[in-house]
């Protein structure tokens, strides 16, 4: 493998190969191969002004330019320094967003529903949540400022433990860098239903219930298809610390 070949991929690898560069962003090696294979590609056509094909075949990194006169094989070591970091730089990015696509392909089922999590960290605006995943890789959630109850802000703390509403898990970019945005509420009517259905569930009860109205942090108005356990509504009252108003229709 030509050095500064090497060098660049270890930038971004920890190690040479492709089990650490999918061990590092979190993908099969062959969606890393492939990833980085359409990254150089797109880089150097880019650059080249001409169709560009890279291949990682063994240890090494071919590169076919693609002109009107026929197609041309070009030496890794002809690239110069700037067209190397330019390459570097779109391999980050490739993979970054790769990761990406793939946490929304696997998350996206979330949106609408449920879920606990210990406070990560506390800011102004925003609390960032550990959501509950079991043996799942680590997801972190954005809880804005408009969906904490008026109760509840300024009072968040690392380490305490609620339960949110997930509002929606769409792909979006932190400056440059694709990232993967889940956004939680804790002032919605949805979280309310969505709490007693759990708790309903988990005492195989099937009675349907709507929250019609809801002052997050002082009330939320139910109606019920059926007659709810007390220690339902109180399991969900203390964790919203609000009133829970149940009216049978």
């Amino acid at each position: 493998m030509h050095e500064r070949y090497t060098r660049f991929l270890k930038d971004i690898s920890g190690g040479i190969d492709f089990r650490s560069v999918a061990e590092k962003y979190e993908l099969p090696c062959d969606e890393a191969k492939e990833a980085i294979e359409r990254s150089i590609s797109g880089t150097l056509s880019d650059i080249f002004r001409s169709d560009v094909e890279c291949r990682l075949e063994g240890d090494g990194c071919e590169i076919y330019v693609f002109r009107e006169h026929g197609v041309r094989r070009f030496p890794m070591e002809k690239l110069k320094k700037n067209i190397l970091r330019a390459i570097k730089h779109g391999i980050v990015s490739a993979l970054h967003k790769e990761t990406v696509v793939r946490g929304y392909e696997r998350l996206r089922y979330l949106a609408g529903g449920i879920t606990g999590g210990h406070v990560a960290a506390v800011f102004e605006e925003r609390i960032f949540i550990e959501l509950d995943r079991g043996a799942d890789k680590l997801v972190v959630g954005v809880c804005e400022r408009e969906h904490q109850t008026p109760k509840e802000r300024d009072h968040y703390r690392p380490g305490d433990y609620y339960s949110f509403y997930i509002s929606s898990v769409t792909p979006s970019s932190n400056g440059r860098v694709p990232v993967l945005k889940v956004s939680l509420s804790r002032t919605t009517r949805s979280l309310t239903e969505g709490l007693l259905r759990k708790e309903l569930s988990e005492r195989l009860l099937d009675i349907r219930v709507r929250c019609v109205k809801r002052a997050a942090g002082i009330f939320s108005l139910v109606e019920a298809e059926g007659r709810i356990p007390r220690e339902c509504i109180k399991v969900v009252s203390d964790e919203l610390k609000e009133r829970v108003i149940v009216r049978n229709v």
